[in-house]
């Protein structure tokens, strides 16, 4: 973990992020005084489950996804059946 003040950050922070991006926490002070942290975004749980394989990524991602089923008119709803059906269970 290393210190950079306010003026130090403002004149080198490309250098700053990239030592971020390498794991580096950095502790931002104003005339010595600790104000900020920057640290690395901790990997996200989508992006640990892609790396062990126990998902994987769309093939096509830009592939526009199926019209939603539309309910027949007439037709009762779903959720009423299986809250009938719910009803009848407890008795």
């Amino acid at each position: 973990m290393r210190e950079v003040g306010i003026r130090a950050l403002k004149q080198n922070a490309s250098e700053v992020i990239a030592d971020v991006t390498q794991g580096e926490i950095v502790v931002v002070t104003d005339r010595g005084r600790p104000v900020a942290q920057i640290s690395p975004l901790p990997d996200s749980e989508l992006a640990a489950h892609i790396a062990t394989g126990m998902i994987t990524r769309a093939k096509n991602p830009k592939k526009k996804l199926p019209r939603p089923v539309v309910q027949p008119r007439g037709t009762r709803k779903l959720t009423a059946t299986l809250l009938e059906m719910r009803a009848l269970e407890r008795f």
